[in-house]
């Protein structure tokens, strides 16, 4: 695990040293700047398991299972199980998968329109998974899939395209403490608030993928209906933030590089005289 963070911590001088001569690089250099952040993600998310066992210890599904049983009446994705079909079902998972590419087509395309908002939309997402991350810590939880195994009379995974999506989802996940908030939610959530701001145009193709990979991630049984709840109203918050943090530290570094604003951060004026 230290090995990966040192890593990580190399790659990020290297992007550091690249990213002061941005001008002179070449454009596959200049997308590498602008998207190292995506290929970060999946090192970090795949070190959290071990450090959420030694803060947190055991899961604690049960709370969260009680919140789904306080809100709706019924454990959820157990009262799903009676509307599955194998069509259903590879839809379902379908829409799932789409999680690792919906954000990622989004960013492109904004990075081909401006450059700046797709910098922008990276920053908040970027925020946006980190306190999914954060969240795990804070109620580790196996998922309905795991914790509540023995009260499904139906299986999902009968045909080959489930099946094949959800072995591959478990061969390549290695934190399975990933459950609240979800983040495939937040994620989600954010793709369309960004996409209905910066790409108006492009907001009717993301919405039907965005909406059933929501859907998804409580009928495939990787989360509690408690989780999608939180993630949204997580995302809500953290994709503003993130834009407003990302302008205020954008604007700063342009006074900077125009002279308006030195390093250490007090207004340049002309000097006192006595």
């Amino acid at each position: 695990m230290l090995l990966r963070y040192g890593a990580l911590a190399l790659a990020l001088l290297w992007i550091a040293v690249l990213a002061r001569r941005e001008a002179t690089l070449p454009r596959a250099l200049s997308v590498l700047i602008d998207f190292y952040p995506v290929a970060f993600l999946p090192i970090i998310f795949n070190t959290l398991e071990p450090l959420i066992e030694a803060a947190r210890g055991g899961a604690r599904d049960e709370i969260l299972a009680a919140a789904d049983r306080a809100l709706f009446g019924v454990d959820v994705t157990v009262w799903l199980q009676r509307v599955a079909r194998p069509a259903v079902n590879d839809v379902f998972f379908l829409l799932y998968s789409t999680y690792y590419f919906l954000a990622l087509a989004l960013g492109v395309l904004l990075w081909i329109r401006d450059r700046e908002t797709a910098r922008r939309f990276i920053f908040s997402l970027m925020l946006v998974y980190y306190v999914s991350y954060a969240g795990y810590f804070f109620v580790p939880a196996l998922g309905p899939r795991f914790a509540q195994a023995s009260r499904y009379a139906v299986s999902l995974t009968g045909s080959p395209i489930a099946r094949g999506i959800s072995d591959t989802i478990n061969g390549l996940e290695k934190t399975k403490f990933d459950v609240f908030p979800s983040g495939h939610t937040m994620v989600a959530v954010a793709v369309l608030m960004v996409a209905w701001k910066r790409a108006r145009d492009a907001f009717r193709y993301f919405l039907p993928l965005a909406l059933g990979l929501i859907v998804s991630t409580v009928y495939c049984r990787y989360h509690y209906a408690v989780d999608a709840i939180a993630g949204a109203a997580l995302a809500i918050v953290a994709v503003p933030v993130g834009d407003w943090v990302y302008d205020r530290a954008a604007g700063r570094t342009k006074l900077v590089g125009a002279g308006l604003l030195p390093a250490r951060g007090r207004p340049q004026g002309p000097p006192l005289r006595f």
